[in-house]
């Protein structure tokens, strides 16, 4: 396992403390060490940048994109589509520095295990399998008018969701 040292850049450590000269060494894809002068079997110059830790991202939906929630789009979208849409969107989140997201509804254990194994690159995650949704949320079933409008088509890799599984208060505080 080859150490390598990223050196002649600044880093940012997130503690409120202005960017500094320091070296950063890397073992296994990892930061082992941060200061200066260190030492390791590979150099990369990184003059002129500052380096800064990994980014969380903490409410993200990796199975879907913005404009999968055009109801229309989304109905006339093939199920399996979005899973190959997966790798470009977990680039993109590494590509700004996200290397942690907490998924709020979208990814299941399959997706978490294939970056954890390092079949796909992208971010660690953090996963809530079935969204959550406050009584009247984006993910509740329940209309004001009574009525029942299944959210989402099922998903094989999550539990079902259940729009009759409520908490018995929350018709009296539904809209």
């Amino acid at each position: 396992m080859a150490r390598i040292v990223l050196h002649g850049g600044r880093v940012f450590d997130g503690t409120g403390a202005d960017a500094s000269d320091a070296d950063v060494v890397l073992e296994d894809g990892r930061i082992v060490d941060v200061g200066p002068g260190l030492d390791g079997d590979d150099g990369v110059d990184v003059s002129g940048c500052t380096l800064l830790p990994g980014l969380f991202d903490c409410h993200v939906h990796l199975a879907f994109r913005y404009e999968d929630f055009d109801e229309v789009r989304l109905a006339y979208t093939p199920f399996s589509y979005r899973f190959f849409q997966l790798p470009e969107t977990l680039r993109w989140y590494l590509g700004m520095g996200i290397t942690t997201v907490r998924d709020a509804g979208g990814a299941d254990w399959g997706m978490k295990r294939a970056v954890a194994d390092g079949v796909l690159p992208g971010p660690r995650m953090q996963i809530s399998v079935t969204m959550l949704s406050m009584t009247g949320g984006h993910a509740d079933a329940h209309l004001p008018c009574g009525g029942i409008a299944p959210y989402a088509v099922p998903y094989p890799g999550c539990p079902p969701r259940s729009p009759t599984a409520r908490m018995p208060c929350a018709r009296r505080f539904a809209r």
